[in-house]
């Protein structure tokens, strides 16, 4: 039971609405006055995108990153270039900016009132609190005029994009093709046939690896190696030059106050009557009746434990309905809320849920710890020196980059009082003494002339590498002696594959023949593997994204329910063993498949617009940096 509340709690509409309320903070407070000179990078239409914006644009986006990503979250912007991904969406929303006014469509004041006031970040028990609106705004910095006049654009544009969904419609044939689709389970049984367990039959000679070496010298060439000069530049660079005010320490104290606090928890019991989602008043108030019975035995004595174990409906009654421990935010909120009203041995009323109706009884419970400031001085302190020398580390690689083609690199390595080192030469599976592994970095060069100067990013704590690409090894030709054994390797392993094609087929005809999977599994050495998926799984289970595979496992029928797979890196005699019906809600399954459809057709229409939008505007990219990732997305 706890693990169901939990998971309710943290369900895909509970994170949907977070994420709603995320994306409105981000875009709203994404302008504020931060005391940045007025640095314009690009124009649209004549309307300016200041670099101060991109920013904090950027950073938002990045937090994001980090938040659902961790350590990696660095290497996956880099990965997704998310510098251009955010500059490009911030020219996008520009042009659907202009575009609303265009159609003339407005935002009301009414309209912006109601916006604000929904605001869960606004609110006070539940309602809006205008001290609280005012005290929110003043913690980060936000002008409200300034707030108020970019939540007005963002309403004219949510009503330009409901305006291009208007009219969008998804057919019953669509919706059903769908369900099905997702919802049909296909059960598949197959063999692997790999190459590895049929090494040991095969038998080769000196001649025929001379010869295959021969066939195929230009498979044992050397791989394409680098050499580089370089330097550092990382977080610790940068850690010492900055500083830190008290009234910053204060106020990263106070904003970030439930960091520092270990919330309330409570251990708990319950008794659950389960409810069926179509019961009708009348069976509600049948087992109300029941648990108040119930309730009114505890009261008069009778042992909570004992009888969770004999009447609870939930898997914890076994345990005497012991739910544990759990904090604020892990239990849907009617539950939760009667635990933490309830002193310890107390039973409260029913309570109704999503899951049916409880009786709840608190065994212990540990109350709300605040640590002081001055037990946390020196962490928020690091913490807030490394956000201003990360801030100052991406200013000076912006500037780098900007810089880097005109000057020498030990002229830049010298203004971070930096030596330039010289690598040894390396290919991409090497590690780089000081560096690390090389494999990022020769995708990178791999673009790069002789000479040309660039910026490896990684994340601030690795450091970014600063280089000039020094010599380029092009792949050679290696001597026979010298690959002897890697040659011979090679062609056991590719007589291996033959002979596994060939077992394949033999086993495909025998099954074709009557001869059943197991006994062609242990002819042959193999195992038998099984799973289920639908037509729209993308990674199957232990093969992963094998598209051949999935192609061959849909195309199989009642009729002719054997065939192999075969994508040059592995083959698989395969066998359809059946298809079911998802067990599940075939309306409410429907009804959902109708909005993400009509959603995706919405996306589509958006992106069409944004198409067309872009290619009558005047965007005017000012900041070379920009210009530069525009030539190279």
């Amino acid at each position: 039971m706890i693990q169901e509340l939990r998971e309710y709690s943290q369900s895909f509409l509970f994170k949907l609405l977070l994420g709603v309320i995320c994306v409105t903070f981000v875009i709203s407070f994404g302008v504020g006055s931060f005391g940045d000179r007025k640095e314009v990078i690009a124009k649209v239409n004549g309307r300016e995108i200041l670099l101060k914006e991109y920013r904090k644009a950027y950073q938002n986006r990045l937090q994001s990153l980090r938040q659902q990503f961790g350590e990696n979250a660095d290497a996956f912007a880099e990965q997704i270039n998310l510098r251009q991904r955010v500059f490009e969406q911030m020219i996008d929303q520009e042009l659907l900016k202009i575009e609303a006014e265009n159609m003339n469509l407005e935002a009301t004041d009414l309209e912006l009132q109601e916006e604000i006031r929904t605001q869960p970040y606004f609110q006070k028990n539940g309602n809006f609190d205008f001290e609280t609106y005012n005290t929110v705004l003043s913690q980060n910095r936000i002008v409200r005029q300034e707030y108020e006049d970019s939540l007005r654009e963002e309403l004219k544009v949510r009503k330009l994009q409901k305006l291009m969904g208007a009219g969008l419609l998804v057919s019953s044939n669509e919706v059903e093709e769908m369900y099905q689709l997702e919802n049909e389970k296909i059960q598949i049984g197959y063999l692997h046939f790999d190459p590895q367990v049929f090494i040991p039959e095969i038998e080769i000679n000196e001649t025929e690896v001379r010869q295959y070496f021969d066939e195929n010298r230009d498979s044992f060439k050397t791989e394409k190696a680098f050499r580089i000069d370089s330097f550092m530049l990382g977080l610790q660079d940068f850690q010492d030059t900055v500083k830190v005010r008290e009234r910053e320490i204060r106020r990263y104290y106070e904003k970030n106050l439930e960091t520092y606090t270990t919330p309330p928890k409570v251990k708990a019991r319950h008794i659950l009557f389960k409810l069926d989602a179509k019961a009708d008043e009348e069976q509600l108030q049948k087992r109300r009746e029941e648990l108040q019975k119930l309730l009114e035995e505890i009261k008069e004595g009778g042992d909570f434990e004992e009888l969770a174990k004999r009447v609870s409906e939930d898997a914890t009654a076994e345990k005497g309905g012991d739910l544990g421990w759990f904090k604020p935010g892990e239990m849907v909120p009617a539950f939760e809320d009667a635990a933490f009203r309830l002193a310890i041995g107390e039973v409260s009323d029913i309570v109704q849920s999503p899951f049916g109706l409880h009786l709840i009884r608190v065994d212990e419970r540990q109350d709300k710890v605040e640590k002081d400031l001055e037990e946390v001085r020196e962490e928020i302190t690091a913490v807030l020196t490394d956000k201003r020398a990360e801030k100052k580390l991406e200013e000076e690689l912006t500037r780098i980059e900007a810089e880097i083609p005109d000057k020498e690199l030990s002229e830049v390595a010298g203004e971070f009082s930096k030596s330039v080192l010289s690598s040894k030469t390396f290919s991409k599976n090497d590690v780089i003494p000081g560096l690390g592994s090389a494999f990022g970095l020769v995708t990178e060069l791999e673009q790069k002339q002789n000479e040309e100067k660039g910026v490896w990013k990684r994340n601030s704590l690795q450091g970014h590498v600063v280089y000039q690409l020094k010599e380029i090894r092009e792949p050679a030709i290696q001597e026979f002696s010298d690959v002897q054994e890697e040659v011979r390797e090679a062609l056991k392993m590719k007589r291996a594959e033959e002979l596994a094609r060939k077992k394949a087929s033999q086993a495909l005809s025998q099954a074709q023949g009557g001869t059943q999977l197991e006994e062609l599994a242990t002819e042959n050495g193999l195992q038998v593997q099984t799973f289920e998926f639908t037509a729209t799984t993308q990674y199957l289970p232990q093969l992963g994204k094998n598209e051949t595979f999935r192609k061959t496992a849909l195309s199989l029928k009642e009729s002719s329910p054997f065939a192999l797979s075969d994508d040059e890196n592995r083959i698989d005699l395969v066998q359809l063993q059946g298809k079911r019906m998802e067990e599940a809600d075939p309306k409410t399954l429907k009804q959902q498949i109708r909005l993400r459809l009509r959603q995706q057709l919405q996306q589509t229409v958006l992106s069409k617009e944004l198409e067309r939008l872009r290619d009558t505007a005047d965007v005017e990219i000012i900041n070379p940096v920009f210009q530069q990732l525009q030539q190279t997305s």
